[in-house]
Formats: structure tokens, sequence, C-alpha cells
């Protein structure tokens, strides 16, 4: 493998409002992957990095799904985490007695109470809720639960998680968002084992608050300019676009 890799996120980096890539973007990435690897590291499934692989007819070297809670390259899981049963049942519990509303990812669903009329963002992954919800999740080797707080209530949330739940990796995607999975399952973590496993280095986009500890594993990081102060003061570049990268690297 190459020395350099450039790892890119998905929602709100690469892919415009998780709807849509520009042919600019698209184009871009294309012309990386021209002079090095190319990673995808996204809070989603691996699933849904080979749907937009797909729609923009490029295929990346290194799939980092679940923020690290799996890692495959040439089709071979090389690294998987997922939530301890235990864990998961005393965090289904905190979920149903405060009755949050939630989805729970197992890398073929999305099962949970989250609903959503926004089809073009769920990326051909099918939200569920069976009759026996909880029982369901709790017999599932799950990855990464997403938890979907009230508006204004993300950041208290996110403080009542991370003091109830001290041996799990919780952070805030966005205002609407807040997402757990395994300790030390990050996209830094991510990272950080490709290199001590391949010797490489890193050039990273991003722009949620999942992105930092990837920024910290890397040799220079773009956040996008819409992000949250907290997430552009961690990176090297602020950019507008995605597609401004590939003229700052060249």
């Amino acid at each position: 493998m190459e020395k350099e890799i450039f790892v890119t996120d998905l929602d709100g980096t690469f892919v415009k409002d998780s709807r849509e890539v520009t042919a600019a973007d698209r184009e871009t990435l294309k012309q990386l992957k021209a002079t090095m690897p190319i990673a995808i590291a996204t809070g989603r499934s691996v699933k849904e990095i080979h749907y937009i692989e797909e729609q923009v007819g490029l295929e990346s070297d290194v799939q980092i799904g679940f923020n690290g809670g799996i890692i495959e390259m040439d089709g071979q899981i090389i690294f998987e985490r997922p939530i301890e049963q235990n864990i998961l049942q005393d965090v289904l519990t905190f979920i149903k007695e405060k009755e949050i509303v939630f989805d729970a990812l197992d890398g073929e669903q999305r099962i949970g109470t989250h609903k959503t009329d926004d089809l073009a963002k769920l990326w051909n992954m099918e939200l569920v809720e069976p009759p026996e919800l909880f029982q369901t999740i709790a017999g599932k080797k799950i990855y990464k639960i997403n938890i979907r707080p009230e508006k204004g209530q993300a950041d208290q949330l996110l403080a009542d998680l991370k003091q109830q739940f001290p041996q799990l990796a919780i952070c805030k995607s966005g205002e609407k968002r807040i997402e757990i999975t395994p300790q030390n399952v990050t996209k830094g973590h991510a990272l950080e084992f490709l290199r001590e496993r391949y010797g490489v280095d890193f050039i990273s986009a991003g722009d949620s608050e999942n992105d930092i500890s990837m920024f910290h594993e890397s040799k220079r990081s773009f956040c996008m300019a819409h992000a949250a102060d907290i997430v552009k003061e961690q990176a090297t570049d602020i950019v507008e676009n995605f597609y401004e990268v590939v003229e700052l690297i060249a």
C-alpha cells in the first residue's frame, strides 16, 4: 500500500446535505484516487458506503464503517468490534426508560423508533421497528446506536450518556444525533489501526465532531466551513467545498 491515504467522511463532506454528490466533488475524488489510495470513514454502515460508491462510479480502497466499528479492505473485514451484549442491554434499558428516539445498526438495517420521510438520506438502508423491538435488538450484533435528541437537548443528553456509560465511545454528530460505539471505536482509532498495520499517513476531510479524532491522526486535515467551531479548530485547513481539497494538496 502507498504511504499516504486520503480519508473522507461522507455526510456533509463528500455527500452534500446527506443527499447528493456534486459533479465537481465526484471528479475531485476520482482525481485523488489517481494519485493515492482512498478511504471512506463514516458513522454509517459499509453497506451504505458501497451504495455511495455505486452512485459515483468509484470504489474506495478502504471502508471504515460505524466510526471504526468495522474496517474492510479488498472485500475482507480486517477489524470488527460490535457493542458487547451486556453493555448493549444496559443502553437499551436506558433508552426504554427515558423514551428516547433511536436506531440501532447491525449493518443490514436500522432498527428502532427513528422515522423519516426523507428517503434520499437513507441510502438504500431500511428503517424497521419490529413488534418485540428491544428483544430483537438485544439478540443482534450491534455496532452503533444513533440517539435522536429533541431540539436543544443534545448537549445535556450527551453529558447524561457519558456519565451513565463511561465504558463506551459517545459523541455528538450535529445537533440531531448522538452516536454510541464501543470504547476505543472512533475514526481516529481506525486510522491508528491502519497506521500500525501498514505504516501509512493520512490526509482527511470531515465536518462533524466524530471527525475530530480522525483529524488528530492526520498529518493534514480539511474541515468544511459549515462545521461547528469546535470541529474547525481541530483541522489544519478550512474549505467551503470538498472539491477545493484537490487543489490544496496537489
